[in-house]
């Protein structure tokens, strides 16, 4: 059997050097408070997120006091339950006070998170 060389030429030794290693990732830290760039990011991550998670967005513009352009996560949930209260309504086993109990707990959690 015959042994291929493992010595590599020292164009090859270059090539394998030139091809990056993969870093130790290191957490990236924002500052919207005392750097203006990192603000501009904080605005734009919220309002990249505001349509699949608007409770993420919402929070952000709370914490860093951001413009709010994002639609309201409790007023989406409303909507939502109103829109199933609908449909339920339309069906033959609506129970109202069913309906009224889930309402005033749904009521009491948004007012517990703020929203």
């Amino acid at each position: 059997m015959k042994h291929l060389s493992t010595r590599h030429s020292a164009a090859e030794r270059h090539v394998f050097a030139a091809v990056a290693q993969p870093a130790a990732r290191q957490p990236v830290v924002l500052d919207p408070a005392g750097d203006p760039y990192a603000r501009v990011a904080v605005e734009a991550y919220a309002e990249a997120c505001a349509h699949e998670q608007p409770w993420l967005a919402e929070a952000l513009q709370r914490q860093y006091q951001l413009e709010g352009g994002t639609p309201s996560s409790a007023a989406a949930l409303w909507r939502a339950f109103h829109e199933a209260q609908q449909l339920a309504r339309e069906g033959d086993a609506y129970d109202e006070a069913a309906w009224t109990h889930v309402a005033l707990h749904l009521c009491g959690v948004l007012g517990a998170m703020n929203l």
